[in-house]
């Protein structure tokens, strides 16, 4: 720390820095800064019009859900989950509709910057992030211990990280000595940050979901579809989990993915990940972000088996493609009888977000004996509702179109709708609903003329 201590200030001194009008961009989910976060309620009242970017809270701090912060921040969230979706319902939290693989891209081109400025913006280099002379005022994020070079790592995060803090006019960082050190682009050094904050705190960690019966039969079934040698991508929730477990007596799998979690870590100690049947990245766990259990965050602690890069990257459907036998495995809240799927609403309510599950999912099919999956339960927890319907609920988006559509997994089959045309498609979709609903939408697909 000794060659830091000239850019260590307080935290109070670093919430002072933040001023009316700016655009601050913040680090996310198990990297999101706890000083920030924690003082940004009191500061707000001090400043005017200034815009905060976060993505997946690990807390619902008050800056969130106070309406009498509004007029002073205005809270931007890439990814809604619990901690903020009170505040979307309030519509102080307002959510920005995309795609991971353009994370970056619609920081930067924000619409809180001039129009002439976003006129002004040019393409730089491969990842085709725009760049407009440092349009973001300041971004706060976490980073490791310095090493005696000087240098520094973002730690569990890539996502849009490394993008956005050299394209910063300030940059902030809480040093935590419980941040693993990371490889891939996580690497800063400290000629690149403006100013460190000491923070000693346990790093945010989530759950895995245990699997019931239901998905357990969604997890066999999903394992199915996955070869040998293929490469995966896991989503998040219960039934990735169960199909982690399923995938245990694989051989050689890849795994490029958003988010490695602790499923992932747990195939590769049972032999069943080593990379080396890979297109890309040969013999890499390659990921934007690690969430997840304290010991995933010692597993990548300095694992050169362990690649972390920008979404611009490791979801652009193009590069995706490139890996031999992509296979992307995500889940949703319903899916319609053509295909339709919504994964991130409840009629016009906004609960989730798409994350990269368009990406991974668009971009496994055009990998060489690639598919993309979209698994999940016939019918909600308490079995009152059907998650196959005869069309989405009203005001439900649109995360995956019908014509985007590959593979659906129920606990009750398999429909390979790619290809098929509506008859054939609402005749699968049947099949995988609960028994209890499909005379329903049967019926239901006469009276609007799909059969």
């Amino acid at each position: 720390m000794d060659r830091a201590r000239h850019k260590m200030i307080a935290p109070q001194t670093a919430i002072n820095l933040i001023q009316s009008g700016q655009y601050v961009v913040t680090a996310h989910a198990a990297c999101e800064p706890r000083h920030f976060y924690t003082l940004l309620a009191q500061r707000a009242r001090e400043i005017r019009d200034t815009k905060i970017f976060c993505a997946n809270p690990s807390q619902p701090y008050p800056c969130f859900t106070d309406p009498e912060l509004d007029g002073h921040i205005e809270i931007e969230a890439m990814f809604l989950n619990t901690k903020v979706r009170q505040g979307a319902d309030w519509k102080h939290v307002h959510y920005v509709p995309n795609h991971m693989s353009r994370w970056a891209f619609h920081i930067l081109t924000t619409a809180s910057m001039p129009r002439a400025a976003r006129k002004a913006a040019y393409w730089i280099d491969r990842t085709k992030t725009p760049v407009v002379d440092k349009p973001v005022d300041v971004f706060w994020g976490s980073c490791s211990l310095p090493d005696q070079r000087g240098f520094i790592s973002l730690g569990l995060n890539s996502c849009y990280e490394p993008e956005i803090l050299r394209r910063a006019k300030c940059v902030i960082l809480e040093v935590n000595p419980r941040m693993p050190v990371t490889y891939g682009a996580t690497t800063v050094h400290l000629d690149e940050i403006d100013y460190l904050i000491e923070q000693d705190a346990p790093l945010p960690v989530i759950g895995s979901p245990i699997p019931g019966p239901e998905e357990e039969k969604i997890g066999a079934l999903v394992s199915e579809l996955v070869p040998d040698g293929a490469t995966i991508q896991l989503g998040i929730g219960a039934i990735p989990n169960a199909v982690g477990r399923s995938l245990v007596g694989r051989r050689d799998l890849g795994v490029h993915t958003e988010m490695i979690n602790d499923a992932i870590m747990q195939l590769f100690e049972a032999g069943a990940i080593n990379g080396s049947r890979k297109t890309m990245w040969q013999g890499k766990i390659i990921g934007g972000f690690v969430y997840g259990s304290e010991r995933l965050y010692q597993f990548v602690d300095r694992n050169p088996a362990v690649e972390l890069h920008p979404a611009s990257i490791v979801n652009d459907p193009v590069r995706i493609a490139r890996n031999y036998r992509m296979t992307s495995i995500n889940s949703a809240i319903e899916v319609d009888l053509t295909g339709q799927v919504c994964s991130e609403s409840v009629g016009h309510r906004s609960i989730s977000g798409v994350g990269g599950a368009t990406d991974t999912h668009t971009g496994a099919q055009r990998s060489a004996g690639g598919r993309g999956i979209v698994a999940l339960r016939s019918t909600t927890k308490d079995g009152k509702l059907s998650k196959i319907v005869h069309s989405l609920a009203p005001g439900a988006k649109v995360s995956i179109t019908r014509n985007d559509i590959d593979t659906v997994v129920t606990e009750y089959g398999i429909a390979e709708l790619a290809g098929k045309n509506v008859a054939e498609r609402v005749r699968a979709m049947i099949a995988l609903a609960h028994p209890r609903f499909r005379e329903e939408l049967l019926h239901a697909a006469k009276r609007e003329g799909y059969l």
